[in-house]
């Protein structure tokens, strides 16, 4: 039985993403993988961009990737998934992978070491929970870090007070429902300039 001649050359990843010709074999490929968080609301297979994490949508071939193609249902803004890299782009594969636009993780280059993620600025984490609040079941932003930053919070005349504890950011008097995802907290203790001690992971309300 002669042996498959087939070389890397030859091997499906040189023709993913395209019509393919007669006389193509079953084959197994390897394809770059990468957590990231979405910035929006994306369905499986969507292209996107990354930026410092995060996922944004963009027109077909103008990203790095797509979004996890065998998702069974659409990814909401702030939850975590594989982000699929386009075939032929990275620039090394075994078993971690090197691309000019992302940090290297530690032991992808015996000749340097990985470089740090880059710094989150305040301004940066400002902007992520402004819109965050402005596109939630949540109080204004004004009113969420200032429980964030006392721990409480209670407007005087007004029927409104909050507090949290290790499941709920809670508030009496405003309408707040949904999950918090764990970057929120991430922006939210960078723009505080110290840890918290709870992160609920829902808001809950009395109103």
């Amino acid at each position: 039985m002669s042996a498959d001649k087939r070389t890397v050359a030859t091997d499906a990843l040189e023709t993913l993403g395209m019509i393919l010709a007669e006389g193509q074999k079953r084959d197994a490929i390897h394809l770059a993988v990468e957590p990231v968080v979405a910035e929006m609301h994306l369905r499986p297979g969507d292209h996107i961009r990354i930026a410092n994490g995060f996922a944004h949508r963009t027109e077909v071939g103008k990203g790095h990737g797509i979004v996890d193609p065998f998702l069974i249902h659409d990814v909401r803004k702030g939850e975590r998934f594989w982000f699929v890299m386009y075939p032929r782009q990275v620039h090394s594969l075994r078993h971690v992978w090197t691309h000019p636009d992302f940090p290297d993780e530690p032991g992808t280059s015996a000749a340097t070491p990985a470089p740090a993620p880059p710094a989150i600025s305040k301004e940066e984490s400002k902007a992520w929970l402004q819109a965050f609040c402005a596109t939630s079941d949540c109080p204004a932003f004004s009113t969420v870090m200032e429980l964030l930053e006392t721990g409480n919070v209670c407007s005087e005349g007004e029927d409104v007070c909050g507090h949290m504890d290790e499941e709920y950011l809670h508030f009496s008097g405003l309408d707040a429902h949904g999950e918090i995802p764990p970057e929120f907290w991430v922006h939210a203790e960078n723009l505080l300039g110290r840890k918290l001690q709870h992160h609920p992971t829902y808001f809950s309300c009395s109103c």
